[in-house]
Parts: C-alpha cells; structure tokens; sequence
C-alpha cells in the first residue's frame, strides 16, 4: 500500500482524522501528563527516535491501522513497542551498527536488501538454509533480525509504507528449523513494526513444509497470514520481481550477495563521529527543541474540533519538516555506516557532510 491509499496520512476521513487526533492526546497522556517533559522522559526519548526523519503521523497511523483504528488498544501496543525498544536496547545496538553483531552471521547471506519487486516495494531475502540452528547464540542472532528490520526503514519510506518479504525455503534440513528464532521474528515484526509487511513470498518449500507450517500458522495475526503466497518455484518469482533484482541463486541476473565489511578506515572514520560530544551535543539540542516545538503544535492541532485552521495545518508542516531535519544531523552520531551505505545502497551524504564539518574544525582548532 501506498501512502495515498485510504487510512494512511494522505487520505484519511473524518472519523479517521478524529481518531489520530486522539491518539495522540491519549498516548501523550501515557507517557506524561505534563508534555514539557515528554523529550526527555524514557518513553518519550524512544517515541521521537522511533519517529526518525519520517511524519510522525505515518508511524502513529500504522498502530493505529494494526488494531482496527481501536484508540486505547493502539495506545496500549505503541507503549509495549516503546519498552520494548527500551528494555531490549534497539537504540544502542543501532549506534554500534555492524560492530554489535559476528562478522560472520553478517557474511552469512541468510537475510539481505535486494532491489524493489513490480509495485516499487522493497525486498527483502530470507535463505532458511544459510541459517543453522545453534551457530551463533541467540542474542547475537536477535542483533542481526533487529537491525536488518531497523534497516528496512531507511528503505520503506514515503509514499510507500511497506515492503516484501521472499522466503527461500530450498535445500531446508532439519538443522535450519530453528522454532526459537522463527517466533521472536514473527512477534517482534507483527508487535512492534506493524503495518511493515505488504507481500511474502514463500518459494522452494518441500512437501515437508506441511508438517512446519502447522506449527507457525497459529503464530501469525491472520491479516500478516493473508499477505502470505505460496510459489512452486523461484521462478515464479518473475510475476513480482523483475529479473534484474532476483539473485542468481534464485534463477535470476542479479549477482549473490556478498557482504562487504568495515574496512579500518571505516572504522577510523566512525571513531571520529563518537569523539565529537561537543557536535552531537549541539545537533541534539536542536532536535530535542525541534521535538518540543513539533509536539506542541501537534498538540494544539489534536484538540482542535476541526481541521479548518489552515494557520496550525502550515504550522505543523513546517514544525515536521524542522523536526525531520534536525534528527538527519544526528544520524551519524546516533547509528553507523552499513554494508548499503558502502555499496551506496543507502545515501552516506550525510555521514560525508559531518564527517568533512568534523575534520575541518578539528584542523582550524590545530591552528589555532
């Protein structure tokens, strides 16, 4: 689904409009009564960052979408999304990057980004047998599957919401069924990144497959289930994917992937971002005022009775575009470069504009 199809943020009813407004004063209300401490409150801080350079009102509208536009059942599922990326520490595992996870389950090839499928959505590539129960511990694993889903915001962004899912089932043995690690994935997408799936693609699976699929289909919400299509083979594929963005592997003219790992310089070059305290410092306080101010426009526009106040609609569009803006000047502080963004996948821009900022300050500084 696009962002132009109805109950999204560009085409919403009345009532669906009264019910984002809702949403928001009610969720506020969890977090805080007092919105001047929202920013800086736990759940607050992790609310914005969830946010990242994207409209606020996208991310609240896909809990919303995930509990039948039902205001306090959304309230209930963003707060457990929220202490959940607390607890679990999503944020700092995000700073650390490649360096939380083994080099080797990156290399692994078991889950990748390729390519987008016919409707423009991103892929996504899951090799059930590069994956071998027990070979790496299970935290490290969980490291892998939440930032290869934290990844796939920086792909799934406007005007499109969700991406693709093709699950490789070929040449599974028993060694590859890992129970433990299928639930965590399905939890952790259909609880906390809900609205995320809009097509998987099921390929290569043996008649064995019955005998698994009757133990995960009871795990699966029944509308992540609908999105769900069985192929014969992987070249079926072709009807979703064009060619040129299908693996090799998979009968199609894309080379396999290949992770491409941090090189010392890259290294080098992260250290440089996480010594500069004084620039994140300054970055961050720009992004938390951008916050406060964005929150409290949205605040007054959510207890308006009616949208025809055209001063707060360019108000919190302008406070939007602020708040989307200040947080990309804390990206490189607060994440790293990717294999994508060294195959230029992902645009580094920014990562290069404060890394120059950095380097040429330090100089002046030495000068001086």
């Amino acid at each position: 689904m696009s962002a132009n199809d109805h109950g999204h943020v560009n085409n919403l009813d009345e009532n669906q409009r009264k019910l984002l407004k809702a949403f928001w004063i009610s969720l506020t209300s969890e977090i805080n009564a007092d919105p001047s401490k929202i920013i800086h409150s736990p759940m607050g801080e992790e609310l914005f960052y969830l946010f990242t350079d994207q409209n606020p009102d996208v991310l609240l509208l896909r809990w919303l979408r995930g509990r039948k536009w039902e205001v306090s059942g959304a309230v209930q599922l963003m707060m457990e999304s929220l202490k959940w990326r607390h607890d679990w520490g999503v944020r700092k595992s995000i700073e650390k990057g490649e360096n939380d996870l083994l080099i080797e389950e990156c290399s692994s090839g078991k889950t990748y980004y390729l390519g987008k499928d016919k409707e423009e959505r991103p892929v996504t590539y899951v090799h059930a047998s590069e994956h071998i129960k027990g070979q790496f511990p299970f935290e490290s694993t969980e490291k892998f599957l939440v930032q290869i889903m934290e990844l796939g915001r920086d792909f799934v962004k406007g005007p499109l919401e969700e991406g693709t899912i093709v699950l490789d089932m070929g040449n599974v043995a028993f060694k590859n069924l890992d129970y433990q690690h299928i639930k965590f994935m399905i939890n952790t997408m259909q609880n906390y990144y809900p609205e995320c799936l809009g097509l998987a693609l099921v390929i290569n699976a043996p008649w064995t497959f019955n005998a698994v699929w009757s133990i995960i289909r009871p795990w699966l919400d029944p509308v992540v289930e609908s999105k769900i299509r069985f192929l014969r083979s992987s070249k079926d594929l072709i009807e979703f994917i064009d060619p040129t963005f299908i693996p090799q592997r998979l009968e199609g003219k894309h080379p396999d992937f290949q992770f491409i790992p941090m090189t010392k310089e890259d290294q080098s070059r992260l250290e440089v971002f996480r010594q500069d305290k004084e620039g994140f410092n300054k970055v961050q306080k720009k992004y938390r005022e951008a916050a406060q101010e964005y929150l409290n426009i949205t605040l007054k526009w959510a207890n308006t009775k009616t949208d025809n106040d055209q001063q707060i609609n360019q108000d919190r569009i302008k406070a939007t575009q602020s708040l989307n803006n200040t947080f990309k000047q804390m990206i490189p502080y607060i994440s790293t470069e990717t294999h994508y963004h060294r195959t230029g996948i992902i645009d580094k821009s920014i990562f290069d504009r404060t890394y120059d900022r950095i380097c040429a300050t330090n100089d002046e500084t030495t000068r001086l």
